[in-house]
């Protein structure tokens, strides 16, 4: 029996715990009046839908479509996931892991990991844009927009080479460019424009937040952008306005043996790397701007190698983790696009998840003996000279 207080019985107890329940709640509910009230608040009871009427409205797909896109703008609008974290660029010569390493960041929880290639370049993509900030939001816009948004949107998302030709993945993005434009005026309109870095900021908030499949969209703890970008690093001047945007950025450059690179890109593009001379020219620039880029920016830039990347993945993403400034997961392990597993962009045949370690060795079974041995005159000392490099710039 449960005890009484002193001075009461029983049967006001019984009488007490069937009023209890109602005369809670109107206390509640009064005291909840009360500071709504003080407070000027309107509490607005819970709309209740008349589901015929609903059915109803639904026959007339095109007018629901129009007004239930309305509110998801209005929405997405009203609670926008502000972005401003520093941006981590990768950045080097094609074939070289920059496609790999971005899709190791896809599904890290402290990450906004670009999905694509970074195509904010301009007049050409390889080229970090200058934006006039006496400009009008609608000419930043048209600068920064990237086109491949719209192939993925339409036609759905891939990012292989010519290795897949069999069981061809194909992705969604579910991608508004209308819903893109809208967030970026608004962020402009937000803020004071003082700085290409607030037009940038303004730019990646309405990239993130017009994606409305991204998995990745919500955390408290986001520290970090990356994004993948081919040959933007082998132009100095191209660094200098990468790092005057963003001066707490970081940059991330793969080398690769020169050998097993030139296998590779002969194959994926032919027109351009076919021949060895030229080829071999492509790299020696690449990499002899990584070596610089060492020099004049220090502890901003990590240089990778290749063959670590694939044949040490946790080895070499940890050491990128304390470099970027984020702490080390398990998903750095294992390329995904928006959290899904994701073949290799490979110039052969892959059949495999996962980060593939065939390109190391390839060449010993492809290329000529007077090949190699060419490769190694035209690169010996340079590729010397990046190796020490890679080795020396322990985080």
């Amino acid at each position: 029996m449960i005890p009484h207080p002193p001075g009461s019985s029983s049967a006001d107890s019984g009488q007490n715990s069937k009023r209890s329940p109602r005369g809670l709640l109107g206390r509640v509910t009064s005291l909840r009046n009360r500071i709504a009230a003080a407070l000027g608040v309107s509490l607005k009871k819970r709309k209740k839908y008349n589901l015929d009427e609903v059915f109803s409205r639904l026959e007339n797909l095109d007018l629901v479509c129009r007004e239930e896109y309305a509110h998801l703008v209005k929405i997405r609008r009203e609670k926008r996931v502000d972005i401003n974290q520093p941006l981590v660029l990768i950045s080097q010569i094609q074939r070289s892991g920059g496609t790999v390493m971005s899709q190791l960041f896809d599904d890290h929880p402290q990450c906004h990991a670009h999905p694509y290639e970074l195509f904010i370049g301009y007049p050409k993509k390889m080229v970090w844009p200058t934006l006039d900030l006496q400009g009008t939001p609608r000419e930043w816009f048209r600068i920064l927009f990237e086109e491949p948004v719209l192939r993925s949107f339409y036609e759905g998302y891939t990012k292989y080479g010519k290795g897949i030709d069999e069981d061809l993945e194909v992705f969604p993005f579910i991608f508004l460019p209308s819903l893109q434009k809208a967030i970026f005026e608004d962020c402009v309109a937000s803020r004071t424009i003082a700085s290409q870095r607030d037009i940038f900021d303004c730019y990646m908030t309405s990239y993130f937040n017009a994606w409305l499949d991204n998995q990745n969209l919500y955390g408290k703890d986001k520290r970090i952008i990356t994004a993948f970008v081919p040959r933007m690093g082998m132009d100095g001047a191209n660094l200098q306005r990468f790092f005057e945007t963003y001066p707490d950025g970081r940059l991330l450059s793969i080398i690769r043996d020169p050998k097993s690179w030139w296998v590779s890109a002969r194959k994926h593009k032919p027109e351009v790397y076919g021949q060895l001379e030229t080829a071999i020219g492509l790299w020696k620039e690449s990499t002899q701007a990584i070596l610089n880029a060492c020099s004049r920016y220090g502890s901003r830039v990590l240089p990778l190698r290749f063959e670590n990347l694939v044949t040490d993945t946790e080895g070499t993403m940890r050491r990128v983790a304390t470099f970027v400034g984020i702490d080390f997961h398990p998903c750095l392990l294992t390329p995904t696009f928006n959290g899904l597993p994701i073949k290799a962009d490979s110039s052969y045949k892959v059949s495999s998840y996962g980060v593939i370690t065939d390109p190391v060795l390839r060449h010993k079974q492809i290329l000529t003996a007077a090949e190699c041995q060419r490769i190694d005159a035209l690169t010996a000392d340079l590729y010397g000279q990046a190796l020490t490099m890679t080795e020396s710039r322990r985080v």
